[in-house]
């Protein structure tokens, strides 16, 4: 799962609780094995915070140091030159802060 928590900032989080490592490599850090390594919390999610310039970019989670994986919550997915699913994800220039969101939500876009 990709969120942007506000403009520039980007929180990857993968849900793996069996796993004794997991990162997040893309383009952004130029498919490099040795960054993007994520934290986990108490309840097996892995996160890890990124403050990116806005654009598109790619990107994969590797588990456990061989197991490539594809986070089919985010942004898009795309196949890559392998015929592999790859996760893609876009960061927005100057996007609302949440205190600019409405208090309500109409009920109808909640039924969605």
């Amino acid at each position: 799962m990709v969120t942007q928590i506000r403009p520039g900032w980007i929180e990857f989080a993968y849900f793996r609780p069996s796993a004794a490592t997991v990162q997040v490599v893309g383009d952004f850090n130029h498919w490099q094995l040795d960054q993007g390594a994520m934290e986990r919390d108490e309840r097996g999610w892995w996160r890890l915070r990124l403050i990116l310039p806005p654009g598109e970019y790619r990107f994969r989670y590797r588990v456990d140091g061989r197991t490539w994986e594809t986070d089919f919550a985010a942004y898009g997915v795309e196949p890559d030159a392998d015929g592999d699913w790859i996760s893609v994800v876009w960061i927005e220039a100057g996007r609302p802060e949440p205190t600019n969101m409405p208090e309500k939500i109409h009920p109808r876009l909640l039924a969605v």
